[in-house]
This record gives structure tokens, sequence and C-alpha cells, in this order.
């Protein structure tokens, strides 16, 4: 019994020295409550060049340097105010942040696909980029009197015509006394109207309208009036034709008119006025 007993309490100690040795094991692979994060080598490039790296406790990286000074845009590029608009675009905007600009060669291509061709041929000779309006004015080769068409190309890919009329057109028109008072006349003395419908400076008379009434176009042989009180300017026709106008008014003769000084066409429809010069 002696020798059972002595191995039972051998066989309790060597347990006891296992569970000893396991909880020992648990408690030190705990890690400590104030572990921190082992960060990186990884560093961030900024836009001035330099390089910076992570920092803090959760590896953030530390903040790039500013960029201070009026000649310096929010990238660093510097001397940007000696660049055009266009230039400035190319050469210190990331490609990523903005699209690429037009070239002129682009620009052609859109003008000579849109309505303006309907002018006349468009040239990139004398091109001009508008920095302000970020628009490229070509040329398009078509004589108007007191005008200089141009093709503006807009950044959305679009274009329309500018006439660029200055207003410093001189017109044969001159007056004559007839019945009904003194009235506007065109160079051969054929009397001048305007039409009611018009009354937004924009003429509406075409087609069948405009063989009745031959609107007063400018032509190259030119005189100036003088002495009116009323002012003349231009009505710009949808055939892209130049229209006299008087205050506002498009003017017109009539093809009934069958002499200088008639004013066949005084009141007809209600809409057709011969045109006085205080009118």
């Amino acid at each position: 019994m002696d020798s059972l007993d002595g191995d039972f309490l051998k066989l309790i100690l060597v347990v006891l020295s296992i569970m000893l040795i396991l909880t020992l094991g648990c408690t030190q692979q705990t890690p400590p409550a104030n572990n921190t994060t082992a960060c990186t080598q990884e560093a961030k490039i900024c836009p001035d060049g330099s390089a910076v790296g992570r920092t803090g406790p959760n590896c953030e990286f530390a903040p790039c340097p500013q960029i201070v000074g009026n000649d310096s845009d929010t990238h660093g590029c510097k001397g940007s105010a000696g660049y055009s608009w266009c230039e400035y675009q190319q050469k210190c905007v990331r490609e990523w942040e903005i699209p690429c600009r037009m070239t002129v060669a682009d620009a052609l291509g859109i003008a000579r696909a849109s309505s303006c061709m309907d002018a006349g041929n468009i040239t990139d000779v004398d091109a001009v980029y508008n920095n302000n309006s970020k628009t490229w004015w070509l040329g398009i080769q078509i004589t108007r009197p007191g005008c200089s068409p141009a093709c503006v190309v807009y950044e959305n890919r679009t274009a329309e015509i500018n006439w660029r009329c200055t207003g410093a057109i001189i017109y044969t028109v001159k007056t004559d006394n007839s019945s009904l008072g003194e009235i506007l006349v065109d160079g051969t003395g054929y009397t001048l109207y305007a039409f009611s419908p018009d009354a937004d400076g924009i003429s509406t008379c075409y087609d069948s309208c405009e063989i009745n009434w031959p609107p007063l176009l400018v032509v190259d042989t030119i005189s100036i009036p003088s002495g009116f009180p009323g002012e003349f300017g231009v009505a710009m026709r949808t055939d892209n034709t130049t229209q006299v106008s008087y205050n506002g008014m498009p003017l017109y003769t009539y093809a009934g008119d069958d002499a200088p000084g008639d004013t066949n066409g005084q009141g007809i429809d209600g809409k057709w006025y011969v045109v006085h010069p205080t009118d």
C-alpha cells in the first residue's frame, strides 16, 4: 500500500506541474495594452516635389508643405502669370484634373462641321484664342461691308457665327418730298417702307414677301446719309445678307412702285408704311 500511495502522490504532482506551466505560458502570450501599430517606410510625393512620411498612431501621412506666393497655383506651378490661358492649362494643370484644351486644328474641324460653313469658307489664318471667354475665333471668307465675320468655337465644342459689325456702314439713303410729306428713299429715289411685324428689329419678310418687298441691302456703292434725326443700323437676314435699318426698323422698297416718288405701298395690309425721318 505504501508504494501505491507514493506513486499516486507523484502523479498528482506531475499533473499540477503541467497545469502551472500552461497557465504561465498563456499569460505571457497576452499582448500589452499599450502596443502600437508599426508603420511602413512608404513616402508620399507632394505637389512641390518634396516627400513626407507616415506619422501618428494610425499611420497617416504628414501634411505636405503649403505653397505660398501670388505667382503659384495650388499645385506649385510657378510663373503662371507669364503664360497665356491655354499655355497655363497645358503646362500647369495635371492631366487628370482638367480635359485637354482644343488646339486651333481641333477648332477648325468643329467650325467646318457647323453652321458657320453656311456663311463661307473658314480659315485658321490669323486665328485668335480669347483667354477670357475660352473661345477660338476663326475667320470666314465672306465680304460684308462694315463687318468682320468670324466663326466662334466654344469649349463645349459648338460653334456659331459672330458678324462683328461695327455699325460704321454708309448707306445710299436720302429724303424726298411726297404727298405724304418728307420720306426716306433709296439712291434711285424709290420710296422706302417699314414692316410693322419687324418691330423687334429683325426682318420677318421672306419668300414671296421679299419678292414683293425687296429689302434694302448694303452694297459697295455707298453714300453717307446726313441730317437725319434717327439712327441707321443693320439687320442680319437669314441668308446672311445685311439689310439697312432706320431706328431699328429694316427698310424695304415696293415692287408695285413704278417710278421714283411713288408711294403705292403705303398702308397695304395695315402693316406697310413709308418711313419719315422723324419716325
